[in-house]
């Protein structure tokens, strides 16, 4: 009996010890700084890439929201109005990704020759960018994208072709969680025909909001990119520190 109780304690104090260094050795990487090229040899910067995967993934949805307002345009006394977005994105590489958004903004203001009347919109985008993450590897990154869309009143009874340019920052919270802050830059290219805002310019609008990135995926891809690189790298990334 005592003997029984000695082999099944060992057998835990085994079991556990593999738990603890497997657990150890799939977050080493993040001790390492994948952006230092000279400080890794043999593949061990490939390894420290890998925090990717806990970090962020290859496909995110995000929720978020914010102000909308008229920056030119042959109008005055604009105010900032509501504004959400609900938006998708894919990760082709680490530093880039291809997404598409839906977005709802309202917009108020007057025309310069009718200060008296204000006039409120609520319009909807479709918008389609390509994004650069400029530190995939951190936990706070500031990225970039631009793109096109589609601006269209409520009703969707008018719409026209946008531009648009936005920058912003990413904090991830907790794994496969980023709170991010953005501004928006977009032209609108509407007033050659019918016309969105009730002027007769090209207008800019700037959208500015606060959201959350919902990352998920990449599993296959961490284990791809594992498997490509040797395991002696792993085993030796402590001693080498």
């Amino acid at each position: 009996m005592m003997l029984k109780s000695k082999f099944l304690v060992l057998n835990f104090v085994l079991c556990l010890g593999l738990t603890l260094s497997n657990a150890q050795d799939t977050r080493d990487y993040d001790q390492l700084d994948p952006y230092n090229k000279s400080e890794f040899q043999n593949g061990q910067r490939e390894y420290a890439k890998l925090v990717f995967y806990d970090y962020r993934g290859t496909n995110a949805f995000d929720v978020s929201f914010g102000a909308a307002t008229l920056a030119t345009g042959n109008t005055d006394n604009n105010n900032y109005g509501f504004y959400y977005r609900l938006g998708y994105k894919r990760h082709i590489l680490d530093h880039f990704a291809l997404g598409v958004s839906y977005n709802n903004y309202k917009l108020s203001y007057s025309l310069i020759d009718q200060e008296a009347i204000e006039i409120e919109q609520q319009l909807n985008s479709i918008d389609f960018n390509f994004e650069y993450i400029v530190l995939p590897y951190d936990e706070y990154t500031p990225f970039f994208y631009a793109g096109f869309g589609y601006n269209a009143l409520d009703s969707f009874e008018v719409s026209s072709i946008k531009l648009q340019l936005g920058f912003g920052m990413e904090y991830i919270v907790t794994d496969k969680l980023g709170v991010r802050l953005f501004g928006e830059y977009n032209h609108s290219m509407d007033d050659d025909m019918e016309f969105l805002i009730n002027d007769q310019d090209d207008d800019t609008i700037i959208r500015v909001g606060v959201g959350l990135n919902f990352y998920f995926g990449g599993s296959k891809e961490k284990e791809r990119r594992l498997e490509s690189i040797p395991t002696v790298i792993k085993s030796n990334l402590i001693e080498e520190e």
